[in-house]
């Protein structure tokens, strides 16, 4: 994942906390209306720090788009006839993924299997979670320091799907974006991408932390063809209203590579850099 083009700066003051609970510097109205209905009443924008209002040539989708050059996923797909609820026996399911209240509860390198549009089980069914969307409330707010970033606008518990990480499905290379590999459980190389930088959702303002309150999971809804599966953020622990939402840009760099940046995320285990 690249780095937003912008310095994360130092971390977080009392100065900027105070300015956080200001007015809006900015104006906003356009920044809104890039929300579709579905969402907007789940985000809220603040900017108490500077005139930006609106982040320039991005489009706010709730779902992954295709350029050209993408072939569109074709594995089959077994679906289930579960009625209502899936149980142990289900060809869906290979695991228990989320216990009863949605909350993930596999290892973080288990790809997430749910069930998909041709199955027979109910829309309530235990296994459908990333596809009905995010619930959490946010706020998209403007550091002093590190842009734009998002902050919980309510608890959320450990092991909750925050948000699906959406942007333009290409070829792997570019920029401000995951690569699309099943390294960690496949060996392969990633041959696409979800590339944010002009598409994207709420996940686009995530910034970096070396200490992360959030981790990304595959996911397979509609397909199971390994290429070109979805990514999904969940917390990693119990997250306090007002309190940043944070992933690690580079959770497994070593001191080498191509790229690197300062990194003023702020926690006690900072690594000081970030290398990619």
């Amino acid at each position: 994942m690249a780095l937003k083009g912008q310095s994360l700066g130092p971390p977080a003051s009392v100065e900027e906390y105070l300015q956080s609970r200001a007015q809006n510097k900015a104006d906003l109205s356009k920044f809104n209306m890039l929300l579709p209905e579905t969402e907007a009443e789940f985000i809220s924008i603040t900017n108490t720090v500077d005139d930006i209002g609106c982040p320039e040539n991005f489009t706010y989708i709730d779902k992954n788009i295709y350029s050209d050059d993408i072939p569109r996923p074709c594995t089959p797909l077994h679906f289930c006839e579960c009625v209502g609820e899936c149980g142990n026996n289900c060809v869906c399911v290979r695991e228990s993924y989320y216990d009863a209240n949605g909350k993930v509860q596999v290892d973080r390198h288990v790809p997430l299997m749910e069930c998909g549009p041709k199955c027979k089980c109910g829309d309530n069914c235990s296994t459908r979670v990333v596809q009905w969307g995010s619930k959490t409330k946010f706020e998209i707010y403007r550091s002093l320091f590190k842009g734009w970033g998002v902050r919980a606008a309510q608890f959320i518990g450990k092991g909750t799907f925050i948000a699906e990480y959406v942007g333009e499905d290409t070829a792997a290379g570019l920029t401000y974006l995951f690569d699309l590999d099943m390294a960690y459980t496949y060996g392969a190389s990633a041959d696409f991408s979800i590339d944010a930088k002009t598409y994207g959702n709420i996940s686009h303002f995530f910034n970096h932390s070396c200490d992360p309150n959030m981790e990304i999971r595959q996911v397979f809804i509609e397909h199971r063809d390994p290429r070109l599966h979805r990514l999904a953020f969940f917390s990693t622990r119990d997250i306090d209203s007002g309190e940043e939402l944070t992933f690690g840009y580079s959770p497994s760099a070593s001191d080498e590579g191509t790229v690197s940046f300062d990194c003023y995320c702020g926690s006690n285990i900072c690594r000081g850099r970030i290398n990619f």
